[in-house]
């Protein structure tokens, strides 16, 4: 009888085991740490599908920032909040065409002036306002163009420099004709005199007359 005790304590101790083996370990059940979301890749700006060269970047207030952005073939304008793209636009020349190379821009008081090139030997500058869109409100153009804050009233200006074409495009002196921001547009304010030789843009406005035969 004793025997038949021990043998049956065995057999329960044996059946004890496995169900203890059996019991997964306690680790088996903590979840594994998680993963930090990964940052979505910032919009692709229509025209930059096959990479777009950055010729400036302005800040703006509210961490908005206006880019200017040059690709093969062409120029445009992104406007970003963030890593969020809030509109994008090629400006247009006054033969409706795209002006071809964006080449600075300038930014204050909620607007900015960008210059561009275009053709053989034309420049412009246009004037942007930002609000929850680009949009362009006037531009001027000639062979040459500048931007800058000419009165230091912290809005960004313009300058073109033009020819008087006499007697003739290749030799005639060249002046330049300067824009400060007002009343949302480029309003000119006089010109240089004219010369036949190299002529830095102008750090103020230009008050002379400017010729009339152009």
């Amino acid at each position: 009888m004793e025997r038949m005790k021990r043998g049956l304590r065995r057999c329960a101790l044996a059946a004890l085991g496995v169900t203890v083996l059996a019991i997964p370990s306690a680790a088996a059940f903590t979840a594994a740490p998680a993963q930090p979301p990964v940052a979505a890749p910032p919009p692709v700006v229509p025209g930059c599908e096959q990479g777009c060269e950055t010729v400036f970047t302005a800040g703006l207030p509210g961490g908005r920032r206006l880019e200017g952005l040059r690709f093969r073939g062409g120029s445009v304008l992104a406007y970003w909040e963030g890593a969020k793209l809030l509109d994008s636009k090629q400006v247009l020349g006054s033969d409706g065409h795209p002006y071809e190379t964006v080449t600075a821009g300038l930014c204050g008081a909620g607007r900015c002036s960008v210059a561009f090139e275009y053709g053989v030997h034309s420049a412009a500058v246009a004037s942007v306002r930002l609000d929850a869109e680009i949009t362009v409100d006037t531009a001027v153009e000639g062979i040459v163009a500048d931007v800058r804050d000419l009165n230091g009233d912290g809005r960004p200006d313009a300058s073109v420099r033009q020819s008087t074409y006499e007697p003739s495009f290749a030799l005639a002196p060249l002046y330049w004709e300067t824009y400060v921001q007002q009343d949302d547009r480029l309003v000119p304010t006089g010109c240089t005199t004219p010369v036949q030789a190299f002529e830095a843009a102008p750090a103020a406005p230009a008050t002379g007359p400017c010729p009339t035969n152009v």
